[in-house]
């Protein structure tokens, strides 16, 4: 989110009990013996055990694959149709001034445990209002354990309570000054700071779900399988040092369009990999982290499958200094790099080089799709600068990196041998740079005294987005004023197409003015306030009989489909 989203990245928290749902009465009431023959899908991970969802960090796609399973929340990401649907809420409408979301739940979804004995799920009672209220107070407490998620900034009052001093924490404090409120058993209302039209993305994510307080209170760590109750299409049935099992929940109320009745899951170990694993036909499907793709390229290159990550690399411009104080120089610079050439060099399967800033694949995402390797226009823009040939350039362009990884700096060395390449510039004219990560982050986001430092002319940075929406990319990154990204701009027509976008309610038009952004930004006569590189990347390992698996956001395994003949032969 775009105005409070960085002030409280680096916040901790641990549990609080602030609303009780006692109201509810609770019923218990089997279900039905599972079918006999099952379906299961075979999956590998590393080693996981704390399932509760405000504790999932976006860079941890297992958790989020588990979580995405066993719980739900108002509306839930559509990996197909790319947009937001209603989940637990069956309608919600926002007051005049939009400030108030007033959201009506359904009755028909339960909270749910296994029962190992009759193996069995049984009920325990419906999901209410009371529950989303005890996870949003408790989410933005700063005594549990846990970071406070920035998505819940949103909310009116919660900065108040995660900036509190613990000595006047209480339930009181906390029930009065967080906006949200249980108006009846299905009526549930948030206040949120200012109007927001991607506020139903957010709700979409971990952070937003209830959760069922006996539960919560039952231990420290309260999704283990003898006291987790969970509300989704999957309950978890067993979890053990070696794996876990979930299986279908059979009083789940919607339909499901996969066959998928149980998932075992096996935890990694150095001796036991998903590649190995997959190579004996011992899992169907496994994520991959960075360092473990080139032995499973080498192992099962047929199985690899590549998709955009959620994390963008890029290299951000500082308007203060010469030539790149000029959109002439920041576009020839941009269109000079051949990103796929620097994929293919550095980060096979690893990385997609950039189309456009916004992923595809999120709400409202905008149709633009121009940022090409463009060699002769490169050039065409630089001597439009004043600098043909690199002629009469007043100073070298410094670019900083990171030193914690020495990739990055080989990865800056190649870009700067393509400017020279592409750009007829002496290689002297670009000087790379190390900084601790820290430092180099203060300066490539302005957070330091101009009166002192100078910056560098660019500096690599990352971007990575809280939830599926085309306004946590454009807009949390680069807004002039709200953006995470401060290259030092002037605010301008991209930025009014970003704020008319996030009070634009019709998705269509929404998508529509943050195309307009993007080309403000990164068109022919775009401004560049940073070039894009590439996005690292999702990849896995998934085996043929195994379909329907969504590319973008969280694992679905109800939309999921697997072949049980191909599997067992």
């Amino acid at each position: 989110m775009q105005r409070l989203i960085q002030s409280v990245r680096l916040l901790v928290l641990i549990a609080l009990i602030s609303f009780s749902s006692s109201s509810v009465v609770r019923t218990v009431t089997a279900a039905p013996p599972q079918q006999e023959s099952q379906t299961t899908l075979r999956v590998a991970m590393p080693f996981r055990t704390d399932l509760d969802p405000v504790a999932v960090s976006r860079f941890d796609p297992y958790t989020r694959d588990l979580v995405e399973n066993l719980f739900v929340g108002l509306t839930r990401y559509d990996p197909l149709t790319h947009q937001v649907e209603p989940m637990l809420a069956e309608s919600w409408s926002v007051s005049e001034n939009g400030l108030t979301w007033t959201f009506t739940l359904r009755e028909d979804v339960n909270w749910v445990r296994y029962d190992p004995d009759g193996q069995t799920v049984v009920s325990v009672r419906p999901v209410t209002a009371g529950d989303f209220v005890f996870a949003i107070q408790r989410a933005c407490d700063p005594s549990r354990p846990s970071p406070v998620t920035s998505n819940l900034m949103i909310i009116n009052g919660c900065e108040t309570v995660a900036k509190a001093f613990p000595e006047v924490i209480d339930d009181l404090f906390i029930a009065r000054e967080i906006g949200v409120r249980a108006v009846g058993l299905y009526t549930l209302e948030i206040d949120v700071l200012f109007p927001s039209s991607y506020f139903l993305s957010l709700t979409s994510t971990p952070e937003f779900r209830p959760l069922p307080r006996e539960a919560v209170a039952a231990a420290d760590n309260w999704t283990q399988p003898d006291t987790i109750i969970t509300n989704g299409p999957f309950v978890l049935q067993t979890a053990t040092q070696s794996g876990m099992a979930l299986g279908r929940n059979t009083l789940w109320p919607d339909p499901v369009t996969g066959n998928i009745d149980q998932v075992d899951i096996t935890f990694t170990t150095e001796t036991k990999t998903a590649s190995m694993l997959a190579s004996s036909s011992q899992i169907d499907l496994a994520r991959l982290e960075a360092g473990d793709i080139g032995t499973a390229q080498a192992a099962n290159p047929d199985l690899i499958q590549v998709a955009e990550g959620t994390s963008l690399i890029m290299m951000g411009f500082s308007f203060d200094r010469a030539l790149v104080d000029q959109p002439e120089i920041r576009r020839a610079l941009s269109q000079a790099i051949d990103r796929e050439a620097l994929v293919n060099q550095f980060f096979p399967n690893q990385a997609l080089p950039v189309a456009q800033f916004t992923p595809a694949g999120v709400v409202a995402a905008p149709e633009f799709n121009n940022l090409a390797f463009d060699p002769i226009q490169a050039q065409a823009n630089y001597s439009a600068a004043g600098f043909a040939g690199c002629e009469n350039v007043p100073e070298k362009l410094i670019i900083l990196v990171p030193d914690d990884d020495p990739i990055w700096s080989d990865v800056a060395q190649a870009v700067t041998q393509q400017w020279s390449d592409n750009l007829g510039c002496f290689p002297t004219l670009f000087e790379v740079r190390t900084l601790p990560r820290v430092l180099m982050i203060e300066l490539g986001h302005s957070a330091y005294d101009p009166e002192t430092v100078t910056r560098s002319h660019l500096w690599l940075a990352m971007w990575s987005a809280d939830y599926p929406d085309a306004n946590a990319w454009l807009g949390d990154a680069l807004h002039c004023r709200y953006g995470y990204i401060k290259p030092g701009r002037l605010c301008d027509k991209a930025d009014t197409r970003m704020d008319d976008a996030a009070l634009e309610t019709d998705t269509t038009k929404r998508a529509e003015l943050y195309s307009e952004a993007e080309a403000f930004f990164f068109g022919s006569d775009g401004s560049f306030p940073v070039t894009p590189l590439f996005f690292m990347s999702s990849t896995w390992l998934q085996q043929p009989w195994v379909s329907e698996v969504n590319r973008a956001g969280p694992a679905r395994y109800d939309l999921w489909n697997v072949d049980p003949e191909s599997q067992a032969g």
